[in-house]
């Protein structure tokens, strides 16, 4: 019964930040206090921080899933993202082969190969399964 009354007692305060958002509004204020949890717990390690932050999350992915669906992309598409982001041109790309294969390959004249696939999630320090 004690436990309930403290809940009870407290709930107001945490109420606001413990749901999945309804609306944009909501969902960017979660998204502001998550950055605020996250920097609280830079130097406050309080397993009740790491716990609230997990709930958190989970909410703002829900909402996301709902309000922002995932757009597939081709692993063309992925491979040309990875590259711009880390500057780089089909030269430096000797994973896949010569300057022609992975031009060839960037323009969907062919197809990525398991090697392929396994050398550049190590070179760009991701997941294979980005590429499928």
């Amino acid at each position: 019964m004690r436990a309930i009354k403290q809940i009870i007692k407290h709930w107001g305060h945490v109420a606001s930040y413990a749901h999945i958002p309804h609306n944009e509004i909501e969902y960017e204020k979660l998204l502001v206090f998550v950055d605020e949890l996250i920097d609280w717990s830079r130097h406050h390690k309080d397993e009740h921080v790491t716990s609230l932050l997990s709930l958190i999350a989970h909410n703002i992915e829900t909402y996301e899933s709902q309000h922002y669906p995932a757009k597939k992309i081709s692993s063309i598409d992925m491979l040309k993202f990875l590259m711009d982001e880390h500057g780089l041109g089909q030269n430096d790309l000797p994973e896949i082969g010569s300057q022609s294969l992975v031009s060839k390959i960037l323009n969907g004249e062919r197809q990525l190969t398991l090697e392929h696939i396994r050398s550049l999630s190590k070179k760009f320090g991701v997941s294979p399964a980005v590429f499928f």
